[in-house]
């Protein structure tokens, strides 16, 4: 029979997300559109928004990891997608492709017998890899609802679609990874629960 302390702590991570969670969702926001920004005006479309898409991926295993809630990296996804929504210059596709990209990450990281305190850097991987292609197809089927592949030859629209469905998930599962690190070392410094 567990003690109330163990039920506490259980019930601790279920509730609602604290203030310092909100502020480490803020701060994670604030850079990836400060970083987004910058990587807009130096690299243009010519590298694929691939920066983006490995920081996405390392932000929302620092902040599941960070804050031990589940759905931190929907709310993270979420918020930067409708922020990134207002912004005229900011590409639709990967815009609200981040929220569905925060869903399946999440989704991947809890199935079966997963708990919050039993992660491992593998399932990180494979969430970061999962979460990238959700939001792979998903731009893709936006950018084809907004007339972006009409009047394109079927070699442009198939060249695209491999790239996308390609690199996006190994770069997804590469952030993944890099963010496992990070949390491994900053989880040090502000004692991390989840870091072992």
């Amino acid at each position: 029979m567990e003690s109330y302390g163990e039920r506490r702590t259980v019930n601790d991570k279920l509730r609602t997300f604290t203030s310092r969670d909100l502020a480490l969702v803020a701060g994670l926001t604030g850079l990836y559109l400060v970083y987004g920004y910058a990587s807009g005006v130096t690299f243009g479309h010519t590298i694929l928004e691939l920066d983006l898409f490995f920081l996405i991926s390392a932000f929302f295993t620092i902040v599941v990891s960070m804050t031990g809630k589940r759905w931190s990296a929907t709310l993270l996804g979420t918020v930067n997608g409708l922020i990134l929504l207002g912004e005229p210059n900011a590409p639709v596709a990967i815009t609200l492709a981040l929220i569905p990209n925060g869903i399946i990450f999440d989704l991947a990281l809890y199935t079966r017998d997963h708990t919050i305190d039993r992660l491992s850097r593998k399932r990180f991987v494979i969430a970061g890899a999962l979460g990238n292609l959700a939001m792979a197809i998903s731009g893709l089927i936006i950018l084809q609802a907004i007339g972006f592949f009409q009047g394109q030859g079927l070699e442009f629209i198939l060249i695209t679609s491999i790239i996308a469905l390609v690199t996006n998930p190994l770069v997804g599962a590469i952030g993944a990874f890099f963010g496992t690190v990070v949390v491994e070392r900053v989880g040090e410094r502000v004692r991390s629960p989840l870091i072992r």
